[in-house]
């Protein structure tokens, strides 16, 4: 169900490029003749060559496929970064050419990305630190079990789970390990 989630969000991110590129272009005065405007164009080009390697992605295994996941994902990083300094210039714009203060926009933008920044880089700590709020033990620390087919069955589980958590951390991001992680915790939970 992620998975097909994450499809729909990046479509839907590269419709929207599309339409902010069909208004942009048929609404206002476009002679590519300022930063915020050819910078715009590259990334709109760039977005939509991000999506075509996306479609072409290697499978599993190969060689390719190493080169191609870290090409796709340092692209796809720099199209994230030049896009909210565009927005800056943007407002740069807006202010010369309007003669309005965009420092107020300036600063919501500046929130936004500083919060999506904190949630990218602090996703991964929410187990750790839900557990210490809970007073349990902390997600490295083992879980001791009674049972000896209690520990079997774990074991069995663990192996599993460890295997799929190797394969799955080389292609998942952040909060796909999250939610790997919090299934992993509830499961060895409920065992005992």
């Amino acid at each position: 169900m992620f998975f097909n989630f994450s499809k729909c969000v990046k479509v839907l991110a590269v419709l929207l490029a599309c339409a902010g590129a069909i208004l942009s272009v048929t609404s206002f005065e476009n002679s590519f003749n300022n930063t915020h405007q050819k910078i715009g164009l590259a990334l709109y080009a760039a977005i939509l060559l991000q999506m075509l390697v996306g479609f072409c992605r290697p499978n599993r295994g190969t060689n390719r496929r190493t080169v191609w996941y870290v090409f796709h994902w340092i692209f796809g990083t720099t199209i994230s970064l030049v896009g909210i300094l565009n927005t800056y210039t943007g407002l740069k714009a807006y202010h010369k050419r309007t003669s309005m203060n965009a420092r107020l926009w300036s600063i919501l933008f500046t929130v936004e990305v500083s919060f999506m920044a904190f949630f990218y880089l602090f996703q991964e700590k929410w187990d750790y630190i839900y557990m210490q709020k809970q007073g349990g033990t902390k997600v490295d620390e083992p879980v001791m079990v009674i049972c000896s087919e209690e520990v079997d069955n774990q074991k069995e589980v663990l192996s599993r789970q460890s295997s799929k958590n190797s394969q799955s951390s080389r292609n998942s991001n952040s909060l796909g390990n999250y939610f790997a992680k919090s299934n992993a915790l509830k499961k060895l939970f409920q065992l005992t």
